[in-house]
């Protein structure tokens, strides 16, 4: 599907003027109906942009209300008015009722022919759906088939206008603390995301290869010779901003893999990005972006087999947990808020909402239980790598696979 804010930049509709609903323009268009029938209602379903003369209308112009209020409430993606002699002017009535619900509402001078309107929307509604199509497949065959001949891969992004010659960067928009059972509408979510991050790029004047992938937005960034890594980190804070703006209420985060110099690399970046991101979903202090490179001893431990890291932390901190689950004493999470606090015992305290000699009788239990001195700076290393890696390894278990964190053999 594409935008009601795509299909105006089309040629036809160079005229189009929004009179009402600039804030819908992001709805979702299915299909395009020219209706000029005294009953339109029953013809349409949901997610049509329909166009209409009024030639039809029952009662004329005061037939307008009950239609946009109908059309509203059937979920159409908006409505474009062709103004002439049926319709003059557009009712202020109409224009409030189609402001209030964000209902796009447009309008077109007569003599712009509607035949050639429905050619260009129908043509450009198909072929971006045979675009979109097509670029699920090529990331399929890029990030999870073997990459035989990467001359094959450039045309094939190519024949849609992307330049994949260039050093690309993976990146991967997801929910960073929610879940997808939190969220009303899942599906039509992705499908939004997907257009308004579009939307963002054409404005920032870049071609972008970009599709849903996973239940996240995957986009491949350029980087050019000119720009910095830096560069592209705040062109994707920047969309995550945006994004947040749209959908507000949900949680989003990305994360950035590195530079791939070539195709055959571009999975590797994709795996990076994958990890930083829920890394991201790991820690308590939450940020837009996540950065592979900048992840620092975390790239490490990224890359160790999830058995090893299981075992190292059931060594450290497994008589810790054994205690937790028995005596329900929030050991562990004290000890990681104790650690990312910098050892600050104020600061942990009001984290934590106790008071502080709880946390200084809690801390004493941590060394008893699990012999090791929080004054020793080897013991305190070997404990905060391990709450660590235990917060990790949370979010770790449900996406094993997926980006390459498997188990040693």
């Amino acid at each position: 599907m594409v935008s009601c804010r795509e299909i105006m930049n089309l040629q036809t509709l160079e005229k189009t003027e929004v009179v009402a609903g600039s804030g819908g323009l992001n709805r979702m268009v299915r299909w395009v109906h020219f209706i000029d029938l005294p009953d339109v209602l029953p013809w349409v379903q949901g997610g049509e942009l329909l166009i209409i003369t009024g030639i039809g209308l029952q009662g004329g112009l005061t037939g307008l209300v009950p239609l946009v209020k109908g059309v509203i409430e059937k979920k159409l993606a908006g409505m474009i008015i062709n103004l002439g002699p049926y319709i003059k002017s557009v009712p202020l009535e109409v224009i409030a009722i189609a402001e209030a619900a964000n209902f796009p509402l447009l309008t077109l001078p007569w003599e712009v022919k509607l035949v050639e309107v429905m050619q260009e929307i129908s043509s450009y509604i198909v072929v971006q759906q045979i675009e979109k199509q097509s670029l699920s497949s090529f990331f399929e065959q890029l990030l999870l088939k073997p990459v035989e001949t990467e001359f094959s891969l450039l045309e094939h992004a190519a024949v849609y206008g992307y330049d994949l010659s260039q050093p690309q960067q993976a990146v991967l928009i997801g929910l960073s603390h929610q879940k997808q059972e939190e969220i009303s509408d899942f599906v039509l979510l992705k499908t939004q995301l997907e257009q308004v991050a579009r939307d963002f790029f054409v404005r920032k004047g870049r071609k972008v290869l970009l599709s849903i992938w996973t239940d996240k937005l995957l986009f491949l960034l350029p980087q050019s010779a000119s720009a910095t890594e830096q560069a592209n980190i705040e062109i994707v804070q920047e969309l995550v901003s945006v994004l947040k703006q749209h959908f507000r209420g949900v949680s989003l985060a990305a994360g950035i893999g590195s530079p791939a110099k070539s195709l055959t690399s571009i999975r590797d970046s994709y795996q990076q990005a994958g990890k930083a991101l829920w890394f991201g979903a790991s820690t308590v202090t939450k940020k837009d972006v996540y950065d592979y490179n900048n992840l620092g001893i975390y790239k490490l431990l990224l890359e160790i087999p999830l058995d090893r890291l299981q075992a190292y932390c059931h060594e450290i901190i497994g008589t810790l947990e054994e205690h937790d689950s028995k005596y329900k004493m929030d050991l562990i999470n004290s000890l990681f808020v104790y650690f990312e606090e910098t050892g600050n015992a104020v600061k942990t305290a009001h984290r934590l909402f106790v008071h502080r000699n709880t946390l200084d009788y809690r801390l004493k239990k941590i060394e008893e239980v699990s012999g090791k001195k929080l004054s020793n700076s080897y013991d305190r290393l070997l404990l905060q790598l391990a709450v660590v890696i235990a917060r990790q390894l949370t979010t770790v278990e449900t996406t094993t696979e997926e980006f390459g964190y498997k188990r040693s053999s």
